[in-house]
């Protein structure tokens, strides 16, 4: 039963090749549709933080799709976070939708799973998170829980973030 007070529902529509795709999975796993993309997401980090930090507005074409499907994910307390860290994405990179970001990584996955198998994948994808926090270390500075973001050599501010990536603090460097 989904509390819908404490629940964030995000809908998004897809074509019907990458949710048949995505039901595969599901199966695999043994969880649904929703939990399926919430389950790429997390995994997904290495590939989230490169489209944050490097990528910004590349890729900002308005994505033409044929779709014919809709695709709902829940968001409760436990995994809101990732809801408001593919909103700072969109926001920070200017693109047209989540829904565009969010397709984009779940075809990155599902490459990633036929070209490598699901196992191999998620070792590439852990493997590459290691290498992230040494490059990332440069551009991000951790204060205990929360988050100080700089994203170029020259910074003009700073914002800080808490857990959820809503904004705590903000402040102009001159």
């Amino acid at each position: 039963m989904i509390n819908r007070s404490k629940t964030i529902e995000f809908h998004f529509v897809a074509n019907k090749i990458l949710k048949q795709k995505l039901l595969i999975i599901s199966k695999k796993l043994k969880l649904n549709l929703s939990k399926t993309v919430i389950y790429i997401i997390e995994n997904m980090n290495p590939i989230i933080k490169k489209m944050q930090l490097i990528y910004k507005e590349e890729n900002n074409k308005i994505e033409k799709i044929n779709w014919d499907s809709h695709i709902h994910v829940y968001f409760n307390e436990n995994n809101k976070k990732l809801y408001n860290k593919l909103k700072c994405i969109h926001k920070d990179i200017n693109s047209y939708s989540i829904a565009c970001k969010l397709r984009y990584l779940l075809n990155i996955f599902l490459k990633g799973i036929e070209m490598y198998g699901f196992s191999l994948f998620l070792k590439i994808l852990s493997n590459a998170e290691k290498k992230w926090k040494d490059k990332i270390r440069f551009k991000k500075r951790w204060i205990k829980k929360r988050l100080v973001r700089q994203l170029s050599n020259y910074p003009l501010f700073n914002i800080i973030y808490d857990n959820n990536y809503t904004v705590y603090y903000l402040k102009f460097l001159n």
